[in-house]
């Protein structure tokens, strides 16, 4: 099964990106104002999008304040795909964010889309952590 694999450096504390991933209102600064973040295993996100029928779901099954989260798709195209964040100290400062979406069936136009989609959205994620200046993608 095919995976997206990304890391990029953020001057910013493990904390701060951890926050920006793992609750509602920082998902709302860098990737979608419509979404909920329960916090802790077992939780749920919900994620809206605009023409989108109904919110994607995910389940927290990792999460390890300032340093990890894994997220289950439960429903839409992410159904059956995991979504891991590691959060790793750098010497020089700030973190490095590595993200695997793990879990995609074949490499079809799909999973083309999410490829570039999530670096994308990794450009709002970055700067949402380092200036603390909400940019969401998705409004709405």
């Amino acid at each position: 099964m095919p995976d997206i694999a990304m890391q990029l450096a953020v001057e910013a504390d493990a904390d701060t990106v951890y926050t920006a991933i793992s609750t509602g209102e920082g998902i709302h600064g860098w990737f979608t104002t419509t979404a909920t973040a329960g916090e802790g295993v077992g939780n749920l996100h919900e994620l809206a999008f605009p023409g989108v029928p109904e919110p994607w779901r995910l389940r927290v099954t990792e999460a390890e304040p300032g340093k990890r989260l894994v997220l289950a798709g439960l429903n839409g195209p992410w159904t059956g795909t995991e979504q891991t964040y590691e959060i790793l100290a750098r010497p020089e400062g700030g973190v490095t964010l590595r993200f695997t979406h793990s879990g995609f069936p074949t490499v079809d136009d799909a999973y083309r889309d999410f490829t570039y989609g999530w670096a994308t959205k990794f450009v709002q994620l970055k700067s949402y952590a380092e200036t603390g200046e909400a940019a969401p993608f998705f409004t709405g």
